[in-house]
């Protein structure tokens, strides 16, 4: 049976690094008028790509230790509003040969998903901006004010839809996708054309350095 590969969205399949930062601007903007000068500054956009491919209240308190907790809690709900209206505009930039790819693996009877940290909103809107959704099994997500792990969605995945470890890829950039392919004891591939360090993912399995690599590389691992 072909193997059911599992995807990061961030960095492996799309890159919200064109809005991200003015994205964050109108969140804490949108913040500073319900609660003053909550926020005195916005960080620059490099610094929170350094920390995209963790769960959304991970990124928070890392960029802004010090900054009040219901304030962090009010950035956390009025980021997403935000986020997924950039998406929707197309502002974001999808990969190359994204769309073909995917195509291929499904035709030749690969089960796809979808496994991010980002909350289902944001995910749901980056697959149906770009006509994504039909590729992939019915998502799994982070639901908002949840504390799913990525270990938790993949354990999700292979439960409903009955997958061994060793039928499953997981394909990210980041050191939390080779944490969660160790998590459940799959196979990875890293992409170190995404938001991660090649340091991230060495070791940890097959790199490929431009997502049409990735139907051969599957091929060449026997899966």
């Amino acid at each position: 049976m072909p193997c059911f590969v599992a995807f990061d969205l961030d960095g492996v399949l799309y890159s919200a690094e064109p809005f991200l930062g003015e994205a964050y601007r109108e969140a804490i903007a949108r913040v500073n008028q319900r609660r003053p000068e909550s926020f005195p500054c916005v960080p620059e956009t490099r610094e929170i790509l350094a920390h995209v491919g963790w769960p959304v209240p991970e990124i928070l308190n890392r960029l802004f230790p010090s900054i009040a907790a219901d304030a962090v809690d009010l950035l956390y709900h009025e980021t997403l509003p935000v986020i997924c209206e950039h998406v929707r505009r197309g502002e974001g930039t999808l990969f190359p040969r994204v769309g073909e790819t995917l195509e291929a693996l499904s035709m030749d009877g690969y089960r796809l998903a979808v496994a991010s940290n980002g909350r289902r909103p944001y995910v749901a809107a980056v697959l149906t901006t770009y006509d994504l959704q039909r590729y992939f099994v019915d998502l799994i997500a982070v639901e908002s004010g949840s504390r799913v792990t990525k270990p938790d969605l993949l354990r999700e995945y292979m439960k409903r839809d009955a997958i061994a470890p060793q039928q499953m890829i997981m394909v990210g950039d980041r050191t939390s996708d080779v944490e969660a392919a160790r998590d459940v004891g799959c196979a990875f591939i890293g992409c170190d054309y995404g938001h991660g360090h090649r340091d991230e993912i060495a070791g940890a399995g097959p790199i490929i350095s431009a997502f049409g690599e990735l139907s051969e590389t599957i091929r060449d691992m026997g899966l």
